[in-house]
């Protein structure tokens, strides 16, 4: 099956329609429709195709190129041209409309920080680039570029980082540090980074008795109780500490 005759079936599943709706909208004979559809015609002529694509609301230039999955077959008009977006690139841009103005700006600051290119090394050692939160009330931006020199296992697997501003990860890690987290949810014995009331809480989650508490090692923070109505996000599990961190200027 050719990648065109693959994306033509993939569009009239998604628009949820037959082959004799396609002709009936279209004007294309059904037999000849039925020929591009199983690949029978090798070169569709221009004007048949043309009449296709605006039925099936997809520039012609998706079914022509064999760079483009059949999932990018939405369009967005940019300076550059029509873009072809996927699915999954359609709720990206959505869930960021929504945002609210402030949100919006932290979001576009992480996507310019992972599209920029990566800095190799400081000096001998290998380094990271990646983006770090940061907990507690502070006058630091919510998210900042960081450096992370690639010491040891945590830094060199770690996905994003958070700095320290308060004392309740004390006594295992001091205020001012930054640790190393990955994106993957924490086991029952490991602390994770939650997104709690729109701020961010290094926690250990305790689930007993249909009862969700945040647990701080700091006996000076007591236990957060989360409602079942309370949304609570999951963003990642404490590795370590870095060391020798740089910060960057926020893209």
């Amino acid at each position: 099956m050719s990648l065109m005759v693959e994306k033509l079936a993939y569009l009239k599943k998604l628009r949820h329609l037959t082959s004799e709706d396609i002709s009936r909208q279209s004007g294309v004979p059904l037999g000849t429709l039925n020929k591009i559809l199983s690949g029978q015609t090798k070169n569709p002529a221009v004007g048949p195709m043309d009449r296709i694509t605006r039925v099936l609301r997809v520039p012609i230039r998706y079914l022509l190129d064999d760079e483009l999955p059949p999932e990018c077959c939405v369009t967005a008009n940019c300076q550059d041209g029509v873009v072809l977006l996927s699915p999954e690139e359609l709720r990206l841009l959505l869930a960021l409309r929504r945002l609210e103005p402030r949100r919006r700006r932290t979001a576009g600051i992480m996507l310019a920080l992972m599209s920029a290119a990566s800095v190799k090394s400081i000096g001998t050692v290998a380094v990271k680039r990646t983006f770090c939160y940061s907990t507690g009330a502070t006058s630091a931006p919510p998210v900042r570029a960081i450096l992370i020199p690639e010491v040891d296992t945590a830094s060199r697997e770690a996905d994003f980082a958070v700095l320290l501003n308060d004392s309740s990860m004390e006594p295992l890690y001091a205020p001012g540090s930054v640790l190393l987290c990955t994106q993957r949810p924490p086991t029952a014995q490991e602390y994770g980074v939650y997104l709690y009331h729109q701020e961010v809480l290094l926690r250990r989650l305790c689930r007993r008795k249909g009862v969700i508490r945040l647990l701080a090692p700091s006996l000076a923070y007591p236990d957060l109780q989360v409602e079942p109505q309370e949304p609570l996000d999951c963003l990642g599990t404490i590795t370590g500490q870095a060391r020798g961190c740089r910060w960057e200027q926020t893209p």
